[in-house]
């Protein structure tokens, strides 16, 4: 049965944007930049098989913003304006095969969570202890956050040249912006720190700095609903925070949570599994355990779009969820990686109401060499450990 008439394939619009349906591809970790700066071809074809498979909107793997922000060997780079005539192929590749569907770019700094492998700067807007990292954050002068701050406002200049439809901050999971959004890593007293809206100033001096260059080009954010830390970003203060990103001038706000540092924490403190990483749950095979971010935004409404993450497996529940009015948008990671054209499978009522995705997180053991679903390529994980030598994966949370 076709699902032509479902409100999750019904126009929806961010800013001056008209996405023919409301089905996101939230950020994946795709980047295959090569070290002298070129997109690989596979990566193309990645954004265009997703774009094929019917996707309203394609959000970007994260770019480094700042010379000092690469926390993986591959990752895009947006910092200089050598960058965009590569990073335009990705825009570029998308809108041909598809001139409806929009393409944003993640911007990011990786701040205190940096792997011990990688030299990007390991930084936060406090020098807070961390029980998993192995870098003790060092605290920014506020001479580095300007230039932080300027860094990211020319990478959306650059983002726009590049042609794509827009941008989005990468606030969440503990990452720099993250970090200066969350009472948990953010110590400061400064105008950058203490209450929430000084600790939303950093977004709010990007984009007023942004918008002399970039005028009403869109402009989304991803933030935490939960740190899952005590002293963090949680479900009592989210709403202020929420509210208070609003007068930031930003065009949507796409709910997730999690970081690092949660992942000490029991099963039975935090209500799920901690695994790396832990935006992104596992044992969720039931509808109930899915769509795990949505009791925090239940309650609340906002003037301009919310997108939610987490754990959407389910067509019937995702319609649901967009139908009550409360979200305006649903985003997937995961599945999209299984089934790059699940939205025109689900659109044509082709096969199960529910995503092929197991959500074992066996892809994170691969992005970093393959975009590709290991659990189906090598039939189980036992086999699938042995191939991608996991030990090497779990070297990078010691």
């Amino acid at each position: 049965m076709s699902r032509q008439h479902y409100k999750v394939y019904s126009e929806g619009r961010i800013g001056n944007l008209v996405m023919k349906n409301r089905l996101v591809r939230s950020a994946t970790g795709e980047s295959k930049m090569s070290t002298d700066g070129k997109i690989s071809e596979s990566v193309l074809q990645v954004y265009k098989d997703l774009t094929l498979g019917g996707i309203g909107m394609i959000v970007t793997g994260a770019m480094a913003a700042t010379p000092t922000a690469k926390r993986t060997e591959g990752q895009y780079c947006i910092y200089d304006d050598e960058f965009i005539p590569e990073v335009a192929k990705i825009a570029d590749i998308v809108h041909e095969t598809d001139p409806e569907c929009i393409v944003i770019a993640q911007l990011n700094h990786p701040g205190r969570q940096v792997h011990h492998f990688v030299t990007a700067d390991c930084i936060a807007p406090s020098a807070v202890e961390s029980p998993i990292l192995m870098k003790k954050a060092r605290e920014l002068h506020l001479e580095e956050i300007e230039r932080i701050i300027q860094y990211f406002a020319d990478a959306i200049v650059r983002v726009q040249k590049a042609g794509f439809d827009g941008v989005q901050f990468h606030a969440a999971h503990g990452y720099l912006l993250s970090s200066f959004l969350s009472p948990y890593t953010n110590r400061r007293t400064d105008r950058y720190g203490g209450t929430v809206q000084k600790r939303v100033n950093i977004i709010r001096d990007i984009v007023a700095l942004a918008r002399k260059e970039v005028g009403d080009f869109p402009i989304l954010i991803k933030l935490n609903c939960d740190d899952h830390v005590e002293g963090g970003i949680n479900k009592d203060n989210f709403p202020e925070l929420l509210f208070e990103m609003e007068t930031a001038g930003v065009d949507a706000i796409e709910v997730s949570g999690g970081m690092w540092d949660c992942l000490v924490r029991t099963e039975e403190e935090l209500g799920f599994t901690p695994v790396p990483i832990p935006e992104a749950r596992t044992k969720i095979n039931v509808p109930a355990k899915q769509s795990y971010f949505y009791e925090y935004v239940q309650n609340i409404r906002l003037s301009i779009p919310l997108i939610l993450v987490g754990g959407h497996r389910n067509i019937e529940r995702m319609e649901e969820i967009v139908q009550e009015g409360k979200v305006d948008f649903v985003s997937m990671c995961r599945p999209l990686i299984s089934e790059p054209d699940l939205p025109n499978r689900w659109l044509h009522g082709e096969g199960r109401d529910k995503a092929d995705c197991i959500s074992c997180n066996a892809c994170l053991l691969v992005l970093h060499k393959e975009f590709c679903c290991p659990y189906k390529k090598y039939g189980n994980l036992k086999d699938l450990f042995v191939a991608t030598n996991a030990e090497n994966w779990r070297e990078m949370f010691k």
